[in-house]
């Protein structure tokens, strides 16, 4: 568990730390994401999900998000969440910027099943680079979260008659079914992302009352 958390960006990112693991990121993420810089286009989506999550109360014992590239720690996978059973459950985050020509259309490349046990999948779509990457207010008035389990994604597979086999990409928009993966994601904007949404649309708990 020690270990796990070491590579936690929730960890990373929390006040334990004296900030300058995230300073040499955020200068690293603004030089090295225009470029296409492998490690940033991974960070895009890690590192806004693990600075929003802090910021709505979702805190590093409930979601770890791996530092590394696949093949750290968690494996093939990018982290895990704990799910509402206690559980510890595996989780792929993949990061994309606006589709070329598109207003609210994001491209989210390699998608993987085979060979994977994620059971969350999180799409952050970037509308806007963001000036920093340092805190949620640098990350999340310009994004979008899209949530999809596995199973819904498996069965959104074979709805458009695509192999599991293969690594698949999807372009989506939110609020729109009209992409194969379209239907089956539960949008928010990273703005509004709270915990009652994150325990309601990702865990599976019924609404509070």
């Amino acid at each position: 568990a020690e270990a796990l958390q070491a590579t936690n960006l929730l960890n990373l990112l929390s006040s334990v730390h004296d900030g300058r693991w995230l300073h040499k990121w955020d200068k690293k993420m603004c030089k090295g994401l225009p470029k296409h810089s492998r490690d940033c286009m991974d960070m895009a989506g890690k590192l806004p999900l693990a600075l929003k999550a802090l910021d709505a109360g979702i805190s590093p014992q409930e979601l770890l998000v791996d530092c590394a590239q696949a093949g750290g720690l968690h494996g093939k996978g990018d982290g895990s969440l704990v799910a509402s059973d206690g559980r510890a459950e595996g989780i792929e985050i993949k990061g994309a910027g606006l589709k070329r020509g598109k207003k609210c259309s994001f491209a989210f490349k390699s998608i993987r099943v085979r060979g994977t046990s994620w059971k969350h999948l999180f799409l952050l779509g970037r509308e806007s680079e963001p000036v920093g990457w340092s805190t949620a207010s640098d990350v999340d008035g310009c994004m979008w979260l899209g949530y999809v389990g596995r199973d819904r994604y498996k069965q959104a597979l074979r709805e458009a008659d695509r192999s599991r086999r293969e690594p698949q990409d999807a372009t989506v928009t939110p609020g729109s079914s009209r992409s194969w993966l379209g239907g089956a994601v539960e949008w928010v904007r990273l703005e509004d992302l709270t915990r009652e949404w994150w325990e309601t649309k990702v865990l599976g708990l019924p609404p509070t009352p």
